[in-house]
């Protein structure tokens, strides 16, 4: 990248100094994956725009790429116990890991990493959860609109007791009969799993 590419991607005043300013981005890229609902797509075109900003900024600093090597367990699938009680609290407790990591990263190779990681639990777990058979419902979601967390459990809780079963397979199968509530989710967790 040249220099003249590279003030395109990472404009900047005379005067600014590079280093503040690029800690400034991160930190403010940080808080778009933390505020924000994990969707794939989005995610990856920011990350994207970060990498361009991220080389940019060396580019205009005179410094090497450092390697992305993932040091995590990125591109590995996360899998979820069959009862879906279970499998909500593990994922909840994987989410708040990746957030305490992402919190951590102070570069953008781990940032990265962070992110990516992140990114791959959310996908098992809509993978989990997906259902080609919401495609047939009218059910209007809105990907990017979770559930309170809470309210989602105890709508587990009762989708447990309508079933008898806390297995996902059965609450497959039983899902024409689920709450409206359940029936969204299950559908935007399908909706989220195809990327």
């Amino acid at each position: 990248m040249t220099k003249e590419q590279a003030q395109l991607f990472f404009p900047y005043s005379p005067g600014d100094d590079l280093e503040d300013l690029w800690e400034q981005r991160l930190f403010e890229q940080k808080q778009f994956f933390l505020m924000r609902p994990p969707i794939h797509l989005v995610w990856k075109s920011k990350l994207k725009k970060l990498e361009q900003e991220y080389i940019a900024f060396l580019t205009l600093t005179h410094q090497e790429k450092e390697s992305l090597k993932p040091k995590g367990n990125t591109g590995i699938s996360l899998s979820f116990p069959n009862d879906f009680l279970s499998a909500f609290n593990q994922f909840h407790k994987e989410r708040n890991a990746h957030k305490s990591e992402l919190l951590k990263a102070q570069n953008y190779p781990d940032l990265v990493e962070a992110t990516e990681n992140w990114l791959q639990t959310e996908l098992s777990f809509a993978t989990y959860w997906k259902l080609e058979a919401t495609a047939l419902n009218d059910i209007e979601v809105i990907r990017s609109k979770e559930p309170d967390p809470m309210e989602l459990l105890e709508e587990l809780k009762n989708t447990q007791n309508l079933i008898n079963s806390s297995l996902i397979s059965d609450l497959k199968q039983n899902y024409n009969i689920l709450s409206e509530n359940m029936k969204k989710e299950v559908k935007r967790l399908t909706l989220l799993s195809k990327i």
